[in-house]
């Protein structure tokens, strides 16, 4: 990722979260909570074993917290541990979470001091033209030998349908894509996808 890139990120972000009056809002969610649960809450859904989490663009650590929690109402324990690219975003998480482990640093040139069982992400935090490299940098060195990458495309109302999404995206590159999750507003609309690619692709598992 250029320089270029990282202050542009840096100056559409930091002013933007920071003001948020809510810890949703200052994770990047303008919306009710009951709005970021659902649209949020799918990050979880195929989880069912506990791990290390790496939460990349951590922001304000609230995320991480709320993982934390659901887990918690199934049984499954996530090790924290956030990276964002901002240090006033990774003090806020600090203060949020003192049990987690949280980095500042860019994912694209990040060396991780550890691999993890999952690994959340976005394709937007890498310039269009480097996410296929972005996304296998994250596989091949982010990931424990059967860890999982979650890699979430979250959608606006007015997002164009025929813009596809990350499991078709990531499908394309050649990714093992194993299932998707999703993520609905309360009129039925499909605003978040959870795209699941494990490190060992499983057996018996259709796509999708």
């Amino acid at each position: 990722m250029s320089k270029p890139w990282e202050k542009l990120i840096r100056e559409l972000l930091e002013a933007r979260y920071l003001a948020g009056a809510t810890p949703w809002e200052q994770s990047g969610f303008f919306g009710s909570e009951e709005r970021w649960t659902a649209l949020r809450r799918p990050i979880l859904e195929g989880i069912d074993r506990s791990g290390s989490f790496l939460d990349i663009g951590c922001a304000n650590g609230y995320l991480l917290e709320c993982l934390q929690a659901w887990g918690a109402e199934k049984g499954v324990t996530l090790e924290p541990f956030g990276l964002d690219i901002l240090s006033s975003f990774v003090s806020l998480a600090k203060k949020r979470l003192p049990q987690a482990t949280f980095f500042v640093g860019n994912a694209m040139v990040w060396e991780p001091p550890r691999q993890f069982d999952y690994v959340r992400t976005e394709l937007i935090y890498a310039p269009p033209e480097r996410q296929e490299e972005y996304i296998a940098g994250l596989y091949y060195d982010f990931l424990a030998p059967e860890g999982t990458l979650l890699v979430c495309d979250y959608r606006r109302r007015d997002t164009p349908a025929d813009i596809p999404w990350a499991d078709e995206i990531l499908r394309d590159w050649g990714f093992p894509v194993a299932r998707h999750y999703s993520g609905f507003d309360p009129d039925g609309a499909e605003l978040t996808r959870v795209v699941w690619v494990p490190r060992k692709a499983p057996t018996g598992v259709p796509a999708g």
